[in-house]
Parts: structure tokens; sequence; C-alpha cells
């Protein structure tokens, strides 16, 4: 049996809302899905990666995967979302059995890193703010 590994990765690429059909002809290729009913009309992206590849992926695939990051505002939301994923689950761990196996010191550095996250959440959280806000100038 393999040992598998668990990877974490982040892509920044371009994409395009558009339908299986479409995409087809742009590529000049067929794209190999499962049997779907209106196949053609299958919603998704056009997809291009940082080297030039061209792909097309599923609406949901792509949403699950993917969020807009054309302005600042946008990569501070991406940023706070997935500072706050990381803030929320390590107060779980802070809270669990494993937690008390750490010894003092570790346990002690996991809440000043905690409480620092906290602090971060809160900035990046005014700072979206003020940016969404129109100024009053």
């Amino acid at each position: 049996m393999l040992k598998m590994k668990q990877y974490t990765g982040t892509k920044t690429i371009k994409a395009c809302p558009m339908k299986l059909g479409e995409a087809e002809k742009v590529l000049g290729r067929t794209i190999d899905t499962s049997a779907v009913e209106n196949r053609e009309d299958q919603d998704g992206y056009l997809v291009e990666y940082e080297d030039g590849y061209r792909s097309w992926s599923p609406k949901s695939v792509f949403e699950k995967a993917y969020m807009t990051s054309d302005t600042y505002v946008d990569r501070m939301l991406i940023e706070r979302d997935d500072l706050q994923k990381r803030y929320l689950n390590g107060r779980k761990f802070s809270f669990s059995q494993d937690f008390w196996s750490l010894n003092e010191v570790e346990r002690k550095l996991l809440r000043e890193q905690l409480d620092t996250m906290e602090r971060y959440l809160y900035i990046l959280s005014r700072r979206i703010k003020m940016a969404s806000t129109p100024s009053n100038g």
C-alpha cells in the first residue's frame, strides 16, 4: 500500500465563465467529463494557468477552489478568510485534550500565536471595512 502524504497548494490562475461546449471550441479539443445530460450546456470556467496551459473546470469544482482576486480588497478578503479558518482551528485545538499533551512552552507559544492571529484578523477586518466604505470626503 502506498503511503500518501497530505499536500496543500495555492496557485493563481486566469479564468472566465464558459459553458463546456464553448470551451471545447476555444480549446480545439474534447474535454473528458462524466456522462452528463446537456453536456455542452454544462456551466464551468475556461482556465489559463501561469505556464499558459488552458483547460476547462466544472463550475462547482472551480468555485470551491478559487475566489476572485482582481483587487487588493479581494486579496484581503481571501487572506482574512484563510486566517480566520486557521485561527478557529487553532482555538478549537486549544480546548482539546491534545492541547494538554503539549509541553508548557508549546502551549504558551500557541496561545501567543492565537492572540496575534486574533489581532491580525481585527486589523484586516478594519482595513476591508475602510476600503469598502465610500469616503465621506
